[in-house]
């Protein structure tokens, strides 16, 4: 029974707040309506262009954008047309004769041809291969010096790289130290730089 009875209350709840509600709707919409009725054309037209709107009147004709475009497009084809008929029709006047291009004279061919020098094609300069310092702490590993080596840009292929090494077993003679490399250098070399004692 309480379940019904709240459930009552809150229907009527509802329906008394509704009905406050469509009778403040009312009274709002007469007071405007009153408002617009009591305005002259003037006051209608500088309130709505204080809010950037434009007052037409009901013998205007409203068109959609697409319906203006086809207006103009129309309106267009129109002139085209115009301005077509009136080119084709003859005219009762001859055109001037054009005037024949003067010939060159004698002279003409006695002046030399201006003479065209190819720019001269520029030099690539020689690449000079920078050095690239490069630490090897103690106690790295093959693949800790090839991870430093690629980081460093001295070799492209870290596998490749470790492969090389492998088969030359060089893993347990790496020196620690820095060494100097240039970009690209071969594996053979760069082997045998890191199992000497470095010169720094």
């Amino acid at each position: 029974m309480i379940k019904n009875r709240t459930f009552m209350m809150g229907v009527g709840t509802g329906l008394v707040i509704g009905a406050v509600l469509l009778q403040l709707m009312w009274v709002g919409q007469g007071t405007t309506a009153s408002v617009t009725q009591s305005l002259t054309k003037e006051e209608l037209t500088a309130a709505a262009e204080a809010l950037d709107l434009q007052v037409v009147e009901g013998s205007d004709e409203l068109l959609t954008e697409e319906q203006w475009e086809e207006k103009k497009l129309a309106d267009n084809d129109g002139s085209e047309s115009a301005d077509k008929d009136s080119s084709l029709k003859p005219n009762s006047e001859k055109p001037a004769i054009p005037q024949q291009p003067k010939q060159p004279g004698a002279d003409a061919d006695k002046q030399e041809s201006p003479q065209v020098n190819k720019p001269v094609e520029p030099k690539t300069p020689a690449k000079v291969k920078a050095s690239i310092q490069v630490r090897i702490p103690a106690g790295n590993n093959l693949s800790d010096v090839a991870n430093s080596l690629l980081t460093a840009g001295v070799i492209e292929d870290k596998q490749a790289f470790i492969n090389k090494a492998t088969e030359k077993k060089i893993n347990r003679t790496i020196q620690s130290g820095t060494y100097s490399f240039t970009a690209g250098e071969s594996y053979n070399s760069i082997i045998a730089k890191i199992t000497a004692k470095p010169s720094s």
